[in-house]
């Protein structure tokens, strides 16, 4: 019965930690149509244009690094976006607090 509980209570809590990745994406792995959509959510505009840019730029480099994002997108996109550098890829992470990187 403690063992039933424990396991209904741990599973409870990975549900509930699970969304904190919800809306994260990958810029060197994600679809256009995931990044447009994710950003939507989280209320940053990112076209379907830029985008595509970024999926056709990953086709000759891999992101690792803020750095990379530009010539593809402007720094006001890119500092909107705050991308955050992650295992050598570069992900959108919705919770991650812009400006808290070097900390």
């Amino acid at each position: 019965m403690k063992f039933a509980r424990t396991l209904v209570l741990t599973l409870m809590a990975c549900a509930m930690a699970a969304p904190a990745y919800a809306g994260a994406f990958s810029f060197n792995k994600a679809p256009a149509e995931k990044m447009v959509a994710d950003c939507k959510d989280e209320g940053i505009e990112l076209t379907m244009e830029e985008a595509n840019a970024i999926v056709a730029a990953r086709a000759n480099k891999h992101f690792t690094s803020v750095e990379d994002l530009e010539g593809v997108l402007t720094g006001r996109k890119i500092a909107e976006l705050d991308p955050i550098e992650e295992d050598d890829d570069l992900i959108f992470n919705p919770n991650a607090m812009p400006g808290m990187k070097a900390y």
